[in-house]
């Protein structure tokens, strides 16, 4: 933690850190990798080993191998019995050890396991799509952050406005009280400047509520375990140049932005998605084998060893397998149609941002005049005050539009550095406004 009181660059950096929500982006990612290596796994030869010791006693009820039948002993039974009564057993155990072997040679697209099926390409298409969206969850918490520093830090620097506004109203109320006692104002005079002083204590409260709020969400976001602990830098960043618009929507730019990364990631998973359901159709051909070995815990035992390739073939399933491929088409269709939409939704936000950065610096440059006007006024009026021949309510009156003035000024400024970081977002993080 810097020693200084932190800046919107440190608070960024920090939130980067602290943020949980770019932490679950990182563990879905590490998921979908995973989920794509057992995919990849499920398409390569798989071996079981098995185990096992019986002991039974009695007649069996049921068919039943024999083993070692060259034989003339009975395992665990007694020479002495005759007839049915040889079949019977007292305490006599076997012990299995077995091995199975199930190697897919051609399903689900995947031959051998030697290319990569299409299972494993839509994971390895949804990993994709996971990683980019994290991209843009970094961008959310960047403009998160940026909008909390700037309104806190711009609440606390205009308190001091409300607070001097709150201050003369107050004078003005006494005086318009006096002015009614002489005579020489209404009472409509005096209710209607009582009304502006409690409008004037309801925005100043407003306004320090508003900063609270900012260090308490700054302060959970930069990982503080109080807003006490949170010492913020009164100043805002200068507005930049703006950006040229030939390099943020830029076919080159354009092709790279993590809204359209995200589309491509998710026409890419459609398709697998089709070409997996289209495979279905196809016949699928799977090797197994497996060795199993049975004694008596002695010199009595038997091996048995079996090898098979399976040919399953679809043949009539009322079209359900059908439909599934063609609905998983339509699907990979729409997501390639939406692609182009996706580009005009980012270029729209652009554009729409360009006008409104526009029209907030005309605003602005309006009300600069308007400030220098009345700054200009107060002065004249203090100096006319001060020799005597201007009434108490008019410098009054004339400074409280001057504080009106600067307060809008103000207000405009911190919604174009807001509609800057809006902008960044919006370029999906090509372009920086802070540098």
């Amino acid at each position: 933690m810097p020693s200084r009181p932190l800046t919107l660059r440190d608070c960024i950096a920090l939130a980067l850190n602290e943020s949980p929500l770019l932490d679950a982006s990182r563990l879905d990612v590490a998921s979908a990798t995973e989920e794509a290596r057992a995919a990849r796994g499920k398409v390569l030869p798989e071996i079981t080993a098995s185990a096992s010791a019986q002991i039974f006693a009695g007649s069996p009820v049921s068919k039943f191998f024999i083993v070692n039948t060259g034989s003339s002993t009975i395992v665990g039974g007694n020479p002495n019995n005759t007839g049915n009564n040889e079949r019977t057993v007292d305490g006599a155990g076997v012990e299995v050890y077995s091995a199975h072997l199930a190697y897919p040679l051609f399903r689900d697209g995947s031959i051998l396991g030697l290319n990569t099926g299409p299972a494993e390409a839509s994971k390895l298409a949804r990993k994709r799509n996971l990683a980019w969206t994290s991209k843009m969850r970094r961008e959310d918490v960047i403009a998160r952050i940026t909008d909390a520093f700037i309104s806190t830090v711009s609440a606390e620097n205009r308190a001091g406005y409300a607070e001097r506004r709150v201050k003369l109203l107050q004078q003005q109320v006494d005086i318009t009280r006096e002015q009614q006692k002489q005579g020489l104002m209404l009472p409509i005079d005096l209710k209607l400047a009582q009304t502006q002083l409690n409008g004037a204590q309801t925005l100043s409260k407003i306004l320090r509520q508003q900063a609270v709020a900012g260090r308490i969400e700054l302060s959970r976001a930069l990982g503080f375990e109080s807003p006490e602990q949170l010492h913020l830098s009164n100043v805002l960043p200068e507005p930049p140049d703006p950006p040229s618009a030939d390099k943020i929507l830029s076919p080159a730019v354009l092709a790279e932005h993590p809204s359209l990364e995200i589309q491509k990631a998710v026409i890419d998973q459609a398709h697998q998605d089709y070409r997996l359901e289209r495979f279905r159709l196809y016949p699928s051909v799977n090797l197994e084998g497996s060795a199993l070995h049975i004694d008596d815990f002695g010199n009595s035992g038997a091996e048995i060893y079996l090898g098979a390739v399976t040919v399953n073939v679809p043949i009539f399933d009322f079209g359900a397998q059908t439909s599934t491929t063609r609905a998983k088409l339509a699907k990979y269709q729409a997501e390639r149609s939406r692609l182009a939409s996706v580009a005009d939704d980012v270029t729209f936000e652009v554009v729409t941002i360009y006008q409104s950065i526009y029209v907030l610096s005309q605003n602005i440059l309006s009300l600069q005049q308007e400030v220098a006007k009345a700054d200009r006024d107060v002065q004249v009026i203090g100096s006319q005050q001060q020799a005597g021949i201007s009434p108490p309510l008019t410098a009054i009156e004339k400074e409280l539009h001057l504080i009106a003035r600067k307060d809008d000024l103000d207000g405009l400024e911190v919604r174009r550095l807001m509609l800057y970081a809006a902008l960044q977002k919006a370029a999906g993080g090509s372009w920086k406004w802070i540098q």
